[in-house]
């Protein structure tokens, strides 16, 4: 999909739209209930994938519950046994030993698929550059991550119908968001706006797609309201939380001018109070937890058609 190893998934940018619309329409399979397996296939009754005796190795060099869990649950789905790594701790990275280092030792254990989430120091085309195996990218730094815009996508096909002519209002700490990097990316390719808001410190600099100052406006114009977490550890100064809350947060009050039609979501994790108050989960617009059941079908869609021979 993406660099010289073909079948990984590193950006989105590079990622054909067809191969977009099959990876959904598998999603679909998953979601409406069909399983996997050699031999129900001779039935017609399942998804024809083998996937015992496989494994998948996810290095998880950053914290992370949704994506990590829900690649966890989709190679168990697939039958595929998953080789976990959670940061520094218990592993040789401790006693100095590299990031690429790790990976290639791990990629010599001979996986069928590498799940990487890391920070800015890795390369993740470099890398794919080493090595055959697929690298299928689960949040890389400010770069990207590909299978959380890929989810969000799928969610508002799944509410709205289409991607199409959507308008998606990302509020937030966009200047710091590898999820708002990868929809600017999955945007041209599904057809979608997406419009930010936030004070400037968080947004970025020079911004290519439309900024309104005022939430109360980007709601009204917006089919699809997503808030961000706020990462105040990567700010040099400290923004009132109190103040975001009350400019930009998605309050009950605030949410007044989106669309009864329109969908409240965000990435996680969420601080509950500040980009998202707990009330607000239980407005019929609000699909985040429908955000994490779709993480799963997404990537386990995705780990099958990395390993499966159509790709």
């Amino acid at each position: 999909m993406s660099s010289r190893n073909n079948k990984s998934l590193i950006d989105l940018s590079s990622l054909e739209k067809t191969k977009i619309d099959r990876l959904f329409s598998v999603a679909d399979e998953i979601s409406e209930g069909r399983s996997f397996g050699l031999a129900d296939a001779k039935r017609g009754s399942a998804i024809p994938f083998e996937g015992f005796g496989k494994t998948g190795a996810l290095l998880f060099f950053e914290a992370s519950t949704r994506t990590r869990m829900s690649f966890e649950t989709a190679c168990a789905r697939l039958g595929i046994y998953p080789l976990r790594l959670d940061g520094k701790s218990g592993s040789s990275l401790e006693k100095g030993e590299t990031f690429e280092d790790t990976i290639l030792n791990v990629n010599a254990m001979k996986p069928s698929f590498l799940v990487i989430r890391c920070g800015d120091e890795l390369d993740f085309h470099d890398i794919a550059k080493k090595i055959n195996t697929p690298i299928l990218n689960a949040g890389w730094g400010k770069r990207g991550h590909p299978t959380q815009a890929l989810l969000d996508a799928y969610t508002i096909r799944k509410h709205l119908g289409t991607c199409e002519e959507q308008k998606v209002l990302i509020v937030g700490d966009v200047r710091h968001s590898r999820v708002a990097a990868s929809h600017f990316e999955l945007s041209k390719k599904l057809g979608y706006e997406v419009a930010l808001c936030g004070p400037k410190e968080f947004l970025p600099e020079h911004s290519q797609v439309k900024v309104f100052s005022s939430l109360k406006e980007g709601l009204q114009w917006s089919t699809a309201a997503m808030a961000l977490r706020v990462q105040l550890e990567r700010h040099e100064n400290k923004y009132s939380l109190a103040d975001y809350r009350r400019d930009y947060g998605f309050t009950k009050e605030n949410l007044k001018a989106l669309s009864s039609k329109a969908l409240i979501m965000h990435p996680g994790p969420i601080n509950q109070g500040t980009e998202l108050d707990s009330e607000v989960l239980q407005d019929p617009r609000c699909q985040v937890l429908d955000q994490v059941s779709n993480g799963v079908f997404i990537r386990q869609a995705l780990i099958y058609l990395t390993l499966s021979e159509e790709k």
